[in-house]
Order: C-alpha cells, then sequence, then structure tokens
C-alpha cells in the first residue's frame, strides 16, 4: 500500500464527498471491502477524517507555537534562577541547606582530592610542560633569540672595474 500525505489524502475525500453528494446521492447502499454504507454514512467517514487532519494541523500549528514561546523565555528563566540561587545563598549562608531545599536549590559540591590524585596531576603537568618545551612568563622572559651572522657582501663589478677575462695562457696550464 503506497503512503499518501495527509493534504492529498485529504484532497481526495473532499473530493469523495462531492462526488458521493452529486452522482451516489439516489443510490440507497454502497458496498465497498464487503461493508455497507449509505451515501450519508460513507460521507460521513470521509468527513471524519478531514475534520481529524484540520484538528491535527491547529494542534501542531497551536504546539510549535507553544514551543517558541517556551524557548523564548528559557534563558530569562535561567538567568533569574542562577540570580535568585545566589541571593538565597547570600541571605541565608552556604550552609542553609534546608532554606536552598525549599527552593529547589541544592548546596554546591565540594570535590575532596586525595594526595594521591593531587601528586598525579603534578607529575603529569610537569611531563606534558617538558614534552611540549612550553615554559612560564618568568622563564620566557630569560629566552632570547640570536641574530644569525651577516653574511659578507662582495662588491659589485661596475662598468669601471671590470672582472678579468679568461686568457688563453691560463686555459692552456689547465688542460695539462
Amino acid at each position: 500500500m503506497t503512503v499518501i500525505n495527509r493534504a492529498t489524502l485529504q484532497n481526495r475525500c473532499r473530493n469523495a464527498v462531492a462526488g458521493v453528494k452529486k452522482d451516489l446521492a439516489s443510490v440507497t447502499t454502497i458496498t465497498l471491502n464487503g461493508v455497507d454504507y449509505t451515501p450519508t454514512t460513507l460521507m460521513a467517514l470521509l468527513q471524519s477524517f478531514i475534520d481529524l487532519a484540520d484538528a491535527t494541523v491547529t494542534a501542531r500549528g497551536v504546539w510549535l507555537l507553544a514551543v517558541q514561546k517556551e524557548a523564548a523565555i528559557h534563558d530569562q528563566i535561567m538567568v533569574v534562577l542562577t540570580a535568585l540561587k545566589a541571593y538565597v545563598t547570600q541571605k541565608f549562608g552556604p550552609g542553609a541547606v534546608d532554606t536552598q531545599a525549599d527552593f529547589g536549590f541544592s548546596p554546591k559540591k565540594t570535590v575532596v582530592k586525595t594526595l594521591e590524585t593531587k601528586t598525579n596531576a603534578a607529575t603529569l603537568a610537569k611531563a606534558t610542560r617538558a614534552a611540549r618545551h612550553t615554559m612560564g612568563s618568568v622563564q620566557k622572559k630569560a629566552v632570547t633569540g640570536v641574530l644569525p651572522a651577516p653574511e659578507p657582501v662582495t662588491p659589485a663589478t661596475t662598468p669601471t672595474n671590470p672582472t678579468p677575462a679568461a686568457t688563453p695562457q691560463a686555459t692552456a696550464t689547465t688542460k695539462s
């Protein structure tokens, strides 16, 4: 069976209702898949789908609008709740767990690290700094760059100071 979307099926039902009113109004019984319908009951069945589909579209629109309204106020509420928790903590103190619970707040959890965990973290940090060759701000100040040695400048040839041309004698002595 093929899947037909809601809008297409609604249009088909509307057309079928119009067709039953126009062409089958005088028929007493319409048998479809072994079920007997009168024109009135058939039109009522088709109209019930149209009405339910319309209600679905309306309900979806209402739901989408409600979701938009909720999303619009969500961030504002989060800011207000955070500020309210800070106010309650400041007014009654961080130890007033019962008062914070009245507002639905839980006390701030304190993480207690063991000595072994702290030692492992320091060792790992030191190894990471060594592997990445990272330095602190004081160590960076001690590092300075070294300029490369300047290359010797060769005199440029000018028309007044031509380069000596190779002489045939010089080439003759080198061939031996």
